[in-house]
């Protein structure tokens, strides 16, 4: 009977370890596709169809594209609309909150309050953007301290400045006395912007008549009222309830000769007088980027919330028609409108560079590091940008080049030295070079490209909290998906070993990162520290006798320069050799997953068109614009008996 209850007792476990990893192959088939690599699976939720969240996820998911993540390549995304019903919102919530995804992507305050909510125990991570105040949407986010957040949460309010949009009407019809608002109180958002339109009335004198709603049904009655009351002026906030129903404020106005105002551009294409308020394609774009920091890698608890305002202005000279009141509009907010709309049709202002003015010759200081392949192909990406954009050296651009032969101590000098010449702008490759700019550049504006994490190197405190003289971008590298090339090519990994020069504050952010995604795949990452190129070789060899089964460098500036010590260690000890800089891949590394460099260096000519024509380094979010390149080398992979999966060698052919 011991032995028979032994047996059952034994095939009851084996059927729960088979059981238990049909479910594990399952879950993982659910993430890849036919051809074998891991997919990335994001939900996009938005509340209801609306220009300004239409425009929003445009820019989000246009930040994710041109960061390297092609959807149905390597990720895939799926779109969920509740069309401004809360339970639909709620059931969707739940849906994509059941960790089907790795990425939860939300615009407008209800879906982040709803996915929240359901989200509450932090099973997926959440990125947030187009959303008024997130500090009071009730989700824990703290407005003293930034950085007090859910830890699986993270995202971009963008609480308009009311006060400007008021202002900006007393100046079209100085006369104005009454402004009336239909809200929901129900929106948490709604209320946030009420109380400060409240604040700017009563600065200006200004008596807001208010009218609350439950419904979009209500709106037209509940605008009527507010015509009916005195209202010279009806005014629209981000209350998503009247948006929907905008068409229905316009009438009522109308039928009171008065205009409509609001902070939600573009609603002059539904008929108000004017809109000040934000670029919500923009602020979708800084959304992405933000969701991609995320994606590769990057901790949401240790990224702050932050509010970004990019203002747009769109007037409608058609809406003056009929108004009972001289409401005027003057000439030059016609030459500051994004958008215009009159008789001949709606004028949009292009969002590319202007071109630069004829006559002019601009001068541009460039210091890096030392000279490599990765820097050489930022730069042609840099200069072939800034010609396509007007900018031609040897004829309207000069351009002077300082590297610091791979010394640290050197670059200060270089930039004090450009600092005091008159050049229009300095450009900084590398993050040692974007470091000692931020202390040490004092009088002119900075551009930066060819750098992992800014914000490590000291630029700020988020990509538009940042110091005033600097802007650029930063390419965070493909942590994940360089652990996963390490396990398809070490299929029992347990040990890799990393080096790296701890005073690189590009190197200890990709490190730290780094570290937390090897524990959590069960792989030990062993570490060695250097000071200078001359200590790179008999680290690599230190580091090879420690027992690891495969060797990762990731962009460190000191061991890229002495690469080949660190090939020739690895080779000697039969170790795979993986990296994050593919130009180096033919010099002794067995496979690559990197950035394209070039496509960083391009996004740079643009901010540094931008600041050449006169713009402000504070006023220019940074941008952060990683495509991924997988390389591998064939002849490393003869010398050490590797052999590439297909599904690998599909995916580097791309």
């Amino acid at each position: 009977m011991k032995i028979r209850g032994s047996i059952h007792r034994l095939l009851l476990g084996v059927s729960l370890i088979a059981l238990a990893s049909g479910v594990l192959l399952l879950s993982d088939w659910s993430h890849r596709r036919s051809g074998g690599s891991l997919l990335r699976r994001v939900a996009v939720f938005q509340h209801v169809s609306q220009p300004v969240l239409d425009e929003g996820i445009e820019g989000m998911l246009d930040a994710i594209a041109e960061s390297g993540f092609i959807d149905g390549r390597n990720i895939e995304i799926r779109r969920f609309n509740a069309e401004n019903d809360l339970p639909t919102a709620n059931a969707i919530a739940k849906q994509i909150t059941n960790g089907e995804f790795d990425l939860l992507l939300t615009a407008s305050t209800l879906s982040l309050q709803t996915v929240a909510n359901a989200n509450h125990a932090g099973k997926t991570r959440h990125v947030f953007g187009i959303v008024a105040d997130p500090f009071g949407a009730g989700v824990g986010i703290s407005r003293e301290n930034p950085l007090d957040h859910p830890k699986h949460l993270v995202g971009i309010g963008s609480f308009i400045p009311v006060d400007k949009a008021f202002a900006l009407a007393r100046r079209l019809f100085p006369g104005l006395q009454s402004v009336g608002v239909a809200w929901n109180p129900a929106e948490s958002n709604s209320e946030a912007f009420t109380k400060a339109a409240r604040k700017a009335c009563q600065e200006l004198g200004i008596n807001l008549l208010e009218s609350s709603i439950e419904s979009s049904s209500g709106v037209f009655e509940a605008a009527s009222s507010l015509v009916a009351r005195g209202a010279q002026a009806l005014w629209v906030g981000g209350d998503v309830t009247v948006l929907v129903a905008l068409e229905s404020v316009v009438a009522a106005a109308k039928r009171g000769r008065i205009p409509v105002f609001s902070i939600i551009p573009p609603s002059v294409k539904r008929g108000t007088l004017f809109d000040l308020g934000s670029n919500f394609y923009r602020i979708g774009k800084e959304t992405g980027m933000l969701a991609v920091q995320v994606l590769n890698g990057a901790d949401p608890a240790t990224i702050p919330v932050t509010n970004l305002i990019i203002e747009r202005l769109a007037i409608n000279h058609q809406a003056l028609e009929g108004l009972k009141d001289p409401w005027k509009i003057p000439e030059e907010l016609n030459a500051r409108a994004d958008v215009i709309v009159d008789e001949r049709g709606v004028h949009e202002k292009p969002a590319g560079v202007p071109k630069p003015p004829p006559g002019r010759v601009f001068k541009v200081g460039v210091v890096y590091f030392a000279p490599e392949e990765g820097a050489d192909l930022c730069m042609k990406g840099l200069f072939d940008g800034l010609r396509d954009l007007g900018f031609l050296e040897g004829q309207n651009l000069q351009v002077r080049r300082a590297h610091a032969q791979a010394e640290i101590i050197n670059i200060p000098s270089l930039l004090q030295n450009y600092d005091n010449q008159d050049v229009d702008l300095i450009v900084t490759l590398t993050t040692p070079c974007l470091t000692s700019a931020c202390s040490t550049v004092k009088k002119k504006p900075v551009v930066f490209t060819y750098v992992y994490d800014p914000l490590a190197a000291g630029v700020g405190k988020s990509r538009s909290d940042h110091l005033a003289h600097v802007t650029g971008v930063g390419s965070f590298p493909p942590v994940g998906d360089t652990i996963d090339l390490i396990q398809k090519l070490v299929p029992a990994v347990k040990s890799v070993g990393t080096l790296y020069n701890s005073s690189e504050a590009n190197s200890r952010a990709v490190v730290d990162v780094a570290r937390d995604l090897f524990a959590k795949r069960g792989i030990k990452l062993e570490e060695v520290t250097v000071t200078g190129t001359g200590e790179v070789f008999q680290a690599a060899q230190v580091l090879a006798h420690r027992g690891i089964q495969a060797m990762w460098i990731t962009g460190d500036n000191t061991a890229i320069q002495a690469f080949e010590g660190i090939a020739k260690a690895a080779l000697d000890a039969r170790l795979p050799l993986i990296i994050n800089d593919p130009e180096f891949t033919e010099r002794g590394a067995l496979a690559c997953v990197g950035l394209g460099w070039y496509e960083a260096g391009l996004a740079a000519s643009k901010l540094s068109a931008r600041v050449l024509l006169g713009e402000r380094p504070r006023n220019l979010p940074v941008e952060e614009v990683a495509v991924k390149r997988i390389v591998l080398n064939h002849d490393m992979a003869r010398k050490l008996g590797v052999k590439f999966p297909d599904a690998l060698l599909r995916e580097a052919n791309r």
